[in-house]
């Protein structure tokens, strides 16, 4: 009896405390399922036409990541296995419908004839022809099996060339940018080295007059021809980005060059890229796709 007494106690004070949680709320509206975020730079949406590099609106660099998406040697490779493994997999699907073969034939028999028995001599043309049809029923699903295994190897062919694109585009722009920034540096010191000289110049002048001291003559000198030594470097990164270039196009540098010489300012505005999901991030890269296929 004492046993039962203590087991509905101890119900009653469960009761007690399921109602206690239940009458105290901390938060007036249920906690979603998962995390909303209305702003658009967070939406993990992939982009239908990814063309970031567009955001620039420089002609030239529109231009080479063009012709670097056709000429590339590592885009060609990959386009070419991705074709591959989508020839391979047609053949595999065709494992599901019959397959028909035709053979044909044509032979020809000719006889000497007997001149003893008077038999005249003849020839005779035979022609056969037979049509086979086989299939094989997938009833281990055997077939079904080699096709879905090379359907994951057409996808992961898919992202991986997706993979090359991505870096080359991005190689492409990188290096072209590097460029242009190489080519305003060359600018900027060669027309401070202009200006040094004139000060050269001016000061040589002043100290013939007895206006400044020698030292003042050879610190000028000495701005003058650092600037000169530095503008070999330049030009030696100006000449790398170019091959650098040249290589990614598929191209010789001297097809290249022609094109860049001019030097472009460099863009003074770049529109947020939008990342998505800080968690999601890594769903947006090929590399990860593919070896998840």
């Amino acid at each position: 009896m004492a046993r039962i007494r203590f087991v509905l106690f101890m119900l009653f004070l469960s009761s007690l405390g399921v109602k206690g949680q239940q009458a105290e709320k901390y938060l007036s509206h249920p906690l979603p399922a998962g995390w909303q975020e209305q702003d658009a730079m967070f939406q993990q949406a992939l982009p239908v036409d990814d063309h970031w590099w567009k955001v620039f609106e420089d002609v030239t660099l529109d231009s080479l990541i063009r012709v670097a998406v056709k000429q590339n040697p590592s885009a060609l490779m990959a386009m070419n296995r991705m074709d591959m493994a989508k020839a391979n997999l047609r053949i595999m699907r065709a494992g599901y419908y019959p397959s028909l073969s035709l053979d044909a034939g044509w032979s020809r028999q000719q006889t000497s004839g007997n001149t003893g028995t008077g038999q005249s001599q003849s020839r005779v043309g035979y022609f056969d022809a037979g049509v086979k049809m086989s299939w094989q029923a997938d009833v281990f699903g055997a077939i079904r099996q080699r096709v879905k295994a090379q359907k994951e190897s057409f996808a992961a062919s898919r992202e991986e060339y997706n993979a090359t694109m991505v870096s080359l585009c991005a190689e492409v722009a990188s290096a072209y940018f590097n460029l242009r920034e190489a080519q305003q540096e060359l600018g900027v010191l060669q027309r401070n080295a202009l200006s040094q000289k004139a000060v050269v110049e001016i000061t040589e002048v002043r100290y013939n007059t007895g206006l400044v001291s020698k030292l003042d003559v050879a610190q000028a000198k000495s701005v003058y021809y650092s600037t000169l030594a530095s503008i070999p470097s330049v030009e030696s990164g100006i000449i790398q980005y170019t091959n650098a270039l040249a290589v990614l196009l598929g191209l010789y540098p001297q097809d290249v060059a022609s094109s860049l010489e001019n030097s472009r300012p460099l863009p003074d505005y770049i529109e947020p890229v939008e990342v998505g999901v800080p968690g999601q991030l890594l769903l947006r890269r090929p590399d990860v796709r593919q070896k998840g296929k």
